[in-house]
C-alpha cells in the first residue's frame, strides 16, 4: 500500500536505505559538510534553498523555470521538488516511477543501488540543469531540467544537506510520545468516551508487539540486520483550560516539558485555530481532531482535518440558495460556534449578491421566532438559515414562516428524523456526511471493533473518527520503518489513497499532496414529510 513499495522489483526501500547507511539518529559527514554549509558572506543562503524546494520560488522572488519529458515547459510554481520528492524530501511514487529520496544523507553519500559516487554540489548543479547524475548517466524523463545558476543550486545543495535529519522530538529508541488536546468546553461525557476509544487502540497496539522488542537481530541483508523497528506509543491527554486566548501558552508550556512527535485526534467545541497555530509554528503533524470549526488557514500543512464542518456547510448552504429565487437570506443562532457559522455563511453570500440579516440571540432566550416571521413576511424573497441545535427545535414548527428554511446537519448530531424538521414551505438541511440510510462499512467497522471491547457508543461520530484518526497514525507511522521525520508522517499521509476506504460517516473521501480536508463536498437535502430526501441527492462542491 503506496510508499511500503516504492522501491523498485526485486529491491526494498529499505534495504535502499540500510545499503546508503542513512537512519533518523545519525548525520552523514558528507552531508554535513556539503556546499559550505557554515558561517561567512559566501555561505549558502538556507533560507532560498527551502523556498525554492518548497515553492519553487528563485532568490529574486521569480518562478524557477524548467522542462520535463524533453520539451515541456513549466515553471517552478506548478510543481516545485516538494510536489514529487514530498516536504520531508524522502520520496514518493508517481504513477510507475520511483521518485527517490534526496536528503542529505541520500545524496552527498556514495550510493549502491544504482552505484554511483557521491553528489557535491558542482555535479547537483549538472543533475539539475542537465539532467546526468555524477556518472554523466541521464536521468529519468520525469526529473526536469532547470534553469538555475551555481548559487541556487548549492542554496537548494544546502537546505538539502540538513532536510530531515533527526532525531525528531519525541522519539527515543523505545517509544513515540503522541499527545491528544481536548478543550475544557468539551463534556466530560464526550471527553471520556473518546478517550476510551484511543486508549483502548493504544494498549492493544502496544501489546501486539510478539514481543518484537526482544527480537534479536538476524538474517544476511542489510535490512535484516538492522535494529528492530518496535517502538511503544506513549499517549499523554493535553486538556485546555480557560479562553482560547491563552490555549498557546498552555500548549508550549506542555510542549517544553514533554516534547511529542505528533498530535491524534483531539476534541474542541470551538476553534481548532489557535492549536492549528501550534501545530504549524513546531511543525507537528496533527491527525485528524474531533472540531466542527477547523479554522484552517490556506497555507496550512502539518493538520489533517475530516472537513470544514460548519464552514462547509456554510458553503453548501450558500451555493443551493444562489440557485433559487432568494435575494436576502435572515440567520438565527446563538453561541460563539454557530456565530462563526453564521459569519462564514454572510462573508460568501455576499460575494454573490445575497443580503443577510442576523438574528442572534443569547442561548438562554426563548428564539425569537415572531421576529423571524415579520421579517421574512416583510422581506420578498427571504430565505432563513436556523443554526440551532437539535434541543432548541422543540415546538419550533409552530412558528416556522413560509419561506425556504435552512439547518445545519452537523448542530442536528446529524439527526434529521423527526416532525421538529416540519415547516409550511421547503425545509433543506446541509449535510456533509454520508446519505442517511447509506451502507458505512467504516462505521460499521469501528461499532463492531468497540462493541467487542465493551466501549459504550453514546458519541458515535466523534468515537468513529477518534479511531479512524489512530488507524491513519498507525499507517503511517509503521511506513515510516526507521526514518521518524515528522514531515514524512504528511508525505505518507499524502500517498494513503488506500485508507480513505476505512473512513466513516464522511463521504467521497480523497487523500493527496496538499489536500488537507479528507471531504470536500456534501448535500443538500429537503425535508419531505419529517424526513430527509435522498432520491435525488446531488452532490455539492462548493
Amino acid at each position: 500500500m503506496r510508499l511500503a513499495s516504492l522501491a523498485s522489483p526485486g529491491f526494498g526501500l529499505l534495504a535502499l536505505l540500510a545499503l546508503v547507511g542513512v537512519g533518523c539518529k545519525c548525520v552523514d559527514s558528507e552531508a554535513a559538510s556539503v556546499a559550505g554549509a557554515g558561517a561567512g558572506d559566501d555561505a549558502p543562503d538556507l533560507a532560498a534553498g527551502r523556498r525554492m524546494y518548497r515553492e519553487g520560488i528563485r532568490p529574486s522572488g521569480e518562478p524557477l523555470t524548467a522542462t520535463v519529458t524533453g520539451d515541456v515547459p513549466f515553471l517552478g510554481t506548478q510543481f516545485s521538488c516538494q510536489s514529487c520528492h514530498g516536504r520531508s524530501g524522502m520520496g514518493a511514487a508517481e504513477g510507475a516511477y520511483i521518485v527517490p529520496p534526496i536528503t542529505g544523507p541520500f545524496l552527498f553519500a556514495r550510493s549502491a543501488q544504482p552505484k554511483r559516487p557521491a553528489y557535491d554540489p558542482e555535479s547537483l548543479s549538472r543533475a539539475l540543469r542537465d539532467g546526468l547524475d555524477p556518472t554523466g548517466r541521464s536521468l529519468k524523463p520525469l526529473m526536469p531540467r532547470y534553469d538555475i545558476s551555481d548559487d541556487e543550486a548549492r542554496s537548494l545543495a544546502a537546505y538539502l544537506a540538513g532536510l530531515s535529519l533527526g532525531p525528531a522530538p519525541g522519539v527515543d529508541d523505545k517509544v513515540i510520545r503522541l499527545a491528544t488536546v481536548v478543550t475544557d468546553e468539551v463534556s466530560a461525557e464526550v471527553r471520556d468516551d473518546v478517550l476510551a476509544v484511543l486508549k483502548t487502540y493504544v494498549d492493544e497496539k502496544n501489546r501486539q508487539t510478539r514481543r518484537e522488542s526482544e527480537r534479536p537481530d538476524r538474517g544476511t541483508t542489510p535490512a535484516s540486520r538492522l535494529p528492530t523497528l518496535f517502538r511503544e506509543w506513549a499517549l499523554d491527554v493535553w486538556t485546555l483550560t480557560g479562553p482560547s486566548e491563552g490555549w498557546r501558552e498552555q500548549l508550549e508550556e506542555r510542549y517544553r516539558s514533554e516534547p511529542v512527535f505528533a498530535l491524534l485526534s483531539g476534541l474542541s467545541a470551538s476553534s481548532w485555530g489557535p492549536i492549528g497555530r501550534f501545530c504549524e509554528s513546531h511543525e507537528i503533524p496533527c491527525l485528524f481532531p474531533g472540531t466542527d470549526l477547523p479554522d484552517a488557514q490556506e497555507a496550512d500543512f502539518y493538520t489533517l482535518h475530516f472537513s470544514r464542518g460548519l464552514e462547509l456547510e456554510a458553503d453548501l448552504i450558500a451555493s443551493h440558495v444562489a440557485e433559487q429565487p432568494v435575494g436576502n437570506v435572515i440567520q438565527v443562532f446563538c453561541g460563539a460556534t454557530p456565530a462563526r457559522a453564521a459569519a462564514a455563511l454572510r462573508s460568501t453570500l455576499m460575494q454573490k449578491g445575497v443580503t443577510t440579516e442576523d438574528l442572534e440571540f443569547a442561548c438562554d432566550e426563548p428564539l425569537p421566532v415572531a421576529g423571524l416571521a415579520s421579517r421574512m413576511a416583510n422581506v420578498p424573497r427571504s430565505a432563513a438559515v436556523l443554526w440551532l441545535r437539535h434541543e432548541q427545535l422543540a415546538g419550533l414548527e409552530r412558528h416556522l414562516p413560509p419561506g425556504p428554511i435552512y439547518f445545519s446537519s452537523t448542530l442536528l448530531a446529524r439527526d434529521l428524523d423527526g416532525p421538529l424538521l416540519s415547516a409550511p414551505g421547503p425545509v433543506f438541511v446541509a449535510h456533509p456526511y454520508r446519505l442517511p440510510g447509506e451502507s458505512d462499512p467504516g462505521l460499521m467497522r469501528f461499532t463492531v471493533w468497540a462493541r467487542t471491547r465493551g466501549i459504550e457508543l453514546r458519541h458515535p461520530r466523534l468515537q468513529a473518527e477518534a479511531f479512524f484518526a489512530c488507524l491513519a497514525a498507525n499507517d503511517a507511522l509503521t511506513h515510516l520503518e526507521r526514518y521518524f521525520v515528522r514531515d514524512y508522517v504528511l508525505d505518507m499521509l499524502d500517498h494513503a489513497q488506500d485508507l480513505a476506504l476505512y473512513l466513516p460517516i464522511h463521504p467521497r473521501a480523497t487523500l493527496g499532496p496538499g489536500q488537507r480536508f479528507l471531504t470536500k463536498g456534501g448535500y443538500v437535502l429537503p425535508i419531505v414529510d419529517a424526513r430527509p430526501d435522498t432520491k435525488d441527492a446531488a452532490w455539492i462542491l462548493p
